[in-house]
């Protein structure tokens, strides 16, 4: 047993040197390039209005049991794409340099999104430090446009063709960080702040004209949002009259989490062939 705990442990370190190694590659690629990128970023403070709907055909949903950049690589060239980063509120890229793994650090380990979120420090994250309004954090969201994504899900060497999708970074509440602070959980305030940001990342999308989306279980990691709840409000959100023709197709990528994975099928794709 002592020998498998240890063999364990190596493995763990090994992936977690690993994963340093692909973000400082990552960042010293982006010192090359960064003159000659076309990406660029924006904060969006307050929640845009609705607009009239683009068409009248719904988007279609897909939930798959598949890691962020696996679907990323998938996306044709063509169809414009939009992802939503599940954002650390305080530190930009949630400390993807120390070799932690979820779906931001994944991100910004294999793209050039971290120097995006870097922007921000002195506002959203500091804004955040200062006031992290309850462990609800800031409602306002990072756009960044055209970022370019280096990796496929192998993580291995550079890709043969890149994608460069649009990231809405945004941070749930933090739902374990309230109950070890001993505040109050309230069910309808952690409602109505998820839908709330739910709802400004699905109109910034559709303003900038981003027609196939990769969302996630918004939250419910390390911050431990109820699954059947985010589920449920996505639902609701894109059923809205006002996102009629704005997407052509939106996937829900749940990666090694089979029982969320299960709920969001259950409740976004029940019918589905």
């Amino acid at each position: 047993m002592a020998k498998e705990v240890a063999g364990t442990d190596n493995y763990t370190m090994e992936l977690i040197k690993n994963r340093k190694a692909l973000g400082h590659k990552a960042m010293n690629l982006y010192q090359i390039e960064m003159n000659n990128l076309q990406q660029d970023s924006m904060l969006i403070v307050d929640r845009q209005d609705e607009s009239s709907p683009l068409g009248i055909k719904p988007p279609k949903i897909k939930v798959r049991a598949e890691n962020v950049l696996y679907r990323i690589a998938r996306v044709s060239d063509h169809r414009s794409l939009g992802i939503m980063n599940f954002a650390d509120p305080i530190e930009p890229g949630g400390r993807f340099q120390d070799g932690i793994n979820a779906q931001e650090q994944t991100l910004c380990r294999n793209s050039f999104l971290y120097p995006e979120l870097l922007k921000f420090k002195q506002t959203y994250y500091a804004d955040n430090k200062r006031n992290d309004n309850g462990f609800y954090y800031s409602r306002s969201l990072i756009y960044s446009h055209h970022v370019k994504v280096l990796r496929d899900e192998k993580e291995e060497g550079l890709a043969n063709h890149y994608k460069y999708p649009d990231i809405v970074s945004i941070s749930a509440p933090n739902i374990v960080a309230m109950k070890q602070e001993g505040l109050p959980v309230s069910s309808q305030h952690i409602e109505i702040d998820l839908f709330d940001k739910i709802l400004r990342t699905l109109r910034a999308f559709k303003n900038e004209r981003v027609r196939n989306l990769i969302l996630g279980a918004f939250g419910c990691g390390t911050f431990q949002n109820d699954p059947q709840l985010t589920a449920q409000l996505f639902k609701d959100i894109l059923s809205r009259k006002e996102f009629l023709g704005a997407f052509d197709e939106v996937y829900f990528d749940i990666y090694d989490d089979p029982k969320t994975l299960g709920i969001y099928r259950k409740v976004l794709t029940a019918n589905e062939k």
